[in-house]
């Protein structure tokens, strides 16, 4: 690596870096998509240091969460690819009231050179809205179904992109899948921060986490830990101002 870059992501770890996290989350009831990797898996394990119990959604592969020996835990297999096989999810859902959401799930479909008009494959376009955005919707819907689900609902945090924000986007060119499927999500985290406010008082906002080491970046420069950490700082303090909004790990306000 050379000079300029290690300088580059010194200063950038450096950015994010906190002496003191607040650690005010604790006895909750959280759900967590995406959690067997990266930062749903980090946010899991923190999280369960802090005294909660938590709902560990995942996919497929479920080894990372299964080493974690806790009994606050409980694991969940749901494939969002496929929302509507849903009966697993309701089972485990349906006894349970959930104090705070934390939608980690995210897929980044074919590589970004992969994503271009000419070579774009739309059923895969498919399953990465379905994972990163729409399967939210459905997580939700469920939970409305079963009332008690939702009548403790604090906060919803979505983990987007600044690849989503229609504001920022000056490159174009390709990694159209990826960038729609976070825009919607914005879309929705907007639309659910005025909804779901007016029926249950949940605060709801999406996060840009930024180079986060995570299974779909894994030559990212923030570690997954000090993400979780800077997350939870968020919603531990002033969490009421962040409805409705488009935030980075320090809070500072995005485009959608």
């Amino acid at each position: 690596m050379g000079l300029k870059k290690k300088i580059k992501k010194f200063l950038y770890i450096r950015k994010f870096s906190k002496k003191k996290y607040l650690t005010d989350i604790n006895k909750k009831n959280i759900l967590i998509t995406g959690a067997n990797s990266g930062i749903g898996l980090a946010l899991t394990k923190r999280l369960l240091e802090l005294d909660n119990k938590v709902l560990a959604i995942y996919r497929e592969n479920s080894q990372n969460l299964t080493n974690i020996k806790d009994s606050n835990l409980s694991i969940i297999k749901y494939d969002l690819k496929k929302i509507n096989k849903s009966e697993n999810f309701e089972n485990k859902i349906k006894e349970t009231s959930v104090d705070l959401i934390l939608n980690c799930a995210g897929v980044l479909g074919p590589s970004f050179e992969n994503q271009q008009i000419e070579n774009l494959d739309f059923e895969k376009f498919q399953e990465v809205l379905m994972v990163n955005s729409i399967s939210i919707l459905k997580i939700i819907q469920i939970m409305l179904n079963h009332k008690l689900s939702t009548k403790n609902l604090e906060v919803l945090v979505n983990i987007s992109s600044e690849l989503g924000s229609i504001n920022l986007n000056n490159q174009g060119g390709n990694a159209y899948m990826y960038r729609a499927s976070k825009t919607a999500l914005n879309s929705i985290t907007k639309n659910m921060s005025i909804d779901l406010m007016a029926r249950f008082k949940t605060i709801v906002f999406a996060i840009e986490p930024g180079n986060v080491q995570s299974g779909i970046n894994p030559g990212g420069t923030l570690k997954a830990d000090v993400c979780a950490n800077l997350i939870i700082n968020l919603i531990s303090s002033n969490v009421q101002l962040l409805n409705g909004k488009f935030v980075n790990l320090l809070g500072d306000e995005l485009p959608w």
